[in-house]
């Protein structure tokens, strides 16, 4: 599963909807992690970041989420990319307003380590 191809943002509303309608998806406290992984292969790893707005209403909470989330995500890339397949992913917030970026790092962590017992 050790990659050396990086990571990737997950782009265009059809890929987005590919994970959501063909994809699985795993959860550990206030993270939802969606994917697909293309039976045909894909080359790279693709992850999305997203706080639904009927989670967490006001804008400014929302981004402050997804700033945190995309900090985790690039102080942990490598260990992401030796534990995740080339593949699509999204990474939903599903908590309360009020986050600390610990709990969203155990979350995490609890997350992937998860998808690898799942895989």
């Amino acid at each position: 599963m050790i990659q050396e191809n990086g990571l990737e943002k997950l782009k265009g509303k059809i890929r987005v909807d590919l994970v959501f309608k063909k994809g699985k998806a795993l959860k550990s406290g206030a993270l939802i992690m969606h994917y697909f992984v293309p039976e045909e292969g894909a080359k790279k790893t693709h992850m999305g970041i997203g706080v639904p707005k009927k989670t967490v209403l006001m804008a400014y909470r929302r981004n402050r989420i997804k700033r945190q989330m995309r900090a985790i995500v690039r102080l942990r890339e490598e260990e992401i990319l030796a534990s995740l397949w080339p593949g699509f992913y999204m990474l939903l917030y599903k908590g309360k307003a009020g986050v600390t970026s610990e709990s969203l790092l155990h979350d995490f962590r609890a997350l992937l380590k998860r998808f690898t017992q799942y895989d």
